[in-house]
């Protein structure tokens, strides 16, 4: 008897470890500011750095995963969009680079595990946030799952609308692309940012653009752009004054970012 209840117990505690290992997506949510600096930036900016990073988990193209070299990259960023965020129970990655910057930061998990979150997408910002929201995307390829942020920050005595998200390479790409420029028309001025994983040849992008968006690094860029580049800052109801890109192995990734005004 003694023998079977330790077998029992055993395959219980397998099957709860199991279990407990599964991932599981981010349900929908919303909040009011996010996590602050040590100081916000409280001028009525002019203009404003705006950038989009696959930081790739911190680790580079060498192989080695140093996270203060993604931190160096963004630290002429007003505000950042990061993919492939870790996190773990040390904190999140985003709340690292935040840190170093004097940034405020929102970290979007797409999914948990070990009952904590591990992973997602996340913003920095040198200015306050009035809210934010957090919305799952459609998931048909397995447990890949994905998310659209919303947040509204205070620039100055302004609002301006930052949307971010990482967008699966396969299966549901399409309906997630859907969904983040349908959302993205609904708010203006607005900015969106993030691994989109495709390019410009998608008739729903080609089309958004024709309709009051534009693709800001195209118009920066010029010819130095890269047809099959699948990372986005896209805007509407702002000007694009400059822009940039550094590809220095940090990440699989490049660092993209615009000057935009208000």
């Amino acid at each position: 008897m003694n023998t079977l209840l330790l077998v029992l117990g055993f395959a219980l505690i397998v099957a709860l470890t199991w279990w407990a290992g599964l991932p599981r997506p981010k349900p929908a949510a919303r909040g009011g500011g996010i996590h602050p600096p040590r100081r916000w930036r409280e001028d009525d900016a002019e203009s404003l750095v705006v950038a989009t990073y696959n930081i790739h988990g911190g680790k580079g193209v060498d192989g080695r995963r140093d996270l203060a070299r993604a931190a160096k990259m963004l630290r002429d960023a007003d505000v950042a969009a990061l993919q492939e965020v870790r996190a773990g129970a040390g904190g999140d990655q985003a709340a690292a680079i935040a840190r170093v910057n004097n940034k405020g930061w929102l970290f979007a998990p797409t999914l948990t595990r070990w009952f904590r979150d591990v992973r997602g997408n996340a913003l920095i910002s040198a200015f306050p946030a009035a809210e934010w929201r957090r919305e799952p995307l459609v998931n048909i390829a397995g447990r890949r799952y994905r998310n659209l942020a919303i947040v509204r920050l205070r620039v100055g005595r302004r609002d301006l609308w930052v949307l971010f998200t990482h967008l699966h390479t396969r299966a549901g790409r399409t309906e997630q692309l859907r969904a983040v420029l349908a959302r993205f028309a609904q708010y203006e001025p607005a900015i969106l940012l993030g691994d989109l994983n495709t390019t410009r040849a998608d008739p729903q992008l080609a089309a958004a653009l024709k309709d009051g968006a534009v693709d800001a690094l195209r118009e920066t860029l010029g010819d130095e752009d890269r047809d099959d580049r699948v990372d986005w800052i896209i805007t509407r109801g702002v000007t694009i004054d400059t822009g940039g890109v550094r590809d220095v192995g940090v990440s699989d990734h490049p660092y993209y970012w615009v000057r935009v005004g208000l």
